[in-house]
């Protein structure tokens, strides 16, 4: 049975507290490969509009990949070259990290396809507010607004803003994307808890209690009012080097080349989300 462990999700909000940490969950989104991809389709449409519609439309079919999430994005700015839309059909009907289930994911491009016309005019709107964005993606996909790709959808805009050097504000309120990685992390910290963290009882967490993940991270936030989507690069970051290492110490080494060296609350946490002692 899953449970949180209040006890760690207390340890997890006292380091997000910290100037240290929060400088870190910065410089993870500025590691991210899919914000280097999100730069690619910035460069390549050089208008905002495009951009964040392809990046949030992306972010709406990214599930069951049939490759690695760095592999998925960078096919994914690839594709980019003209009209957002074509391109996403483009992208749903032939990219090969998108092997399975293409009449799914061509299905809800068609969906978001009712948000292009008038997503130009509106997309101050949607800077100002992201839970408006999140509302409207959650309507046109018949979805629920706390799913998986939703929220997704609205980092991918956020990253967008960030490539733009336009400056949105978070919601606290939504909740981060939850996905294999993030399963793994959340078990190898201990903040959720139900057996070690192995790829299969990561991939049974997110298949059974996604939200109860979700929830987790959002109450160790909830203290220092970081939002949740500012958590999710570090984490996913984190979980990849979890998984390619097969474990903390071989982690806590590829964690390091993704980082320079940290300042030590900073590292601390690293070390607290591999599941070793800070």
């Amino acid at each position: 049975m899953y449970r949180i462990n209040r006890s760690k999700v207390a340890t997890a909000a006292s380091f997000l507290a910290d100037a240290e940490v929060r400088q870190l969950l910065d410089a993870a989104e500025a590691a991210d490969p899919q914000m280097r991809a999100i730069e690619e389709i910035a460069k390549r449409y050089g208008r905002f509009s495009a951009a964040a519609f392809y990046a949030l439309g992306v972010a709406a079919i990214s599930y069951q990949l049939s490759a690695r999430g760095e592999v998925h994005w960078r096919l994914a700015a690839s594709y980019a070259r003209e009209d957002p839309l074509a391109d996403l059909r483009r992208f749903a009907s032939s990219s090969p990290s998108l092997r399975f289930a293409r009449s799914a994911r061509l299905s809800r491009v068609e969906k978001l396809a009712r948000l292009w016309p008038p997503f130009e005019a509106r997309l101050g709107e949607y800077s100002r507010d992201l839970e408006l964005l999140r509302r409207e993606i959650a309507s046109a996909l018949s979805a629920d607004a706390d799913s998986k790709t939703v929220v997704f959808a609205v980092k991918m805009f956020y990253y967008t803003a960030k490539a733009f050097g336009i400056r949105v504000e978070v919601p606290p309120r939504i909740p981060l994307p939850v996905d294999r990685r993030v399963c793994l992390i959340s078990l190898a910290s201990g903040v959720v808890e139900d057996g070690p963290p192995t790829l299969e009882n990561a991939r049974r967490l997110l298949s059974e209690a996604p939200r109860l993940v979700a929830t987790a991270w959002s109450e160790a936030c909830e203290p220092s009012g970081v939002p949740p989507l500012k958590l999710d690069a570090l984490l996913w970051l984190l979980g990849g080097c979890y998984e390619e290492g097969g474990g903390p110490s071989r982690a806590a080494e590829l964690a390091a080349e993704l980082f320079p060296p940290l300042p030590p609350r900073a590292a601390s946490f690293v070390r607290f989300l591999l599941g070793l002692s800070p």
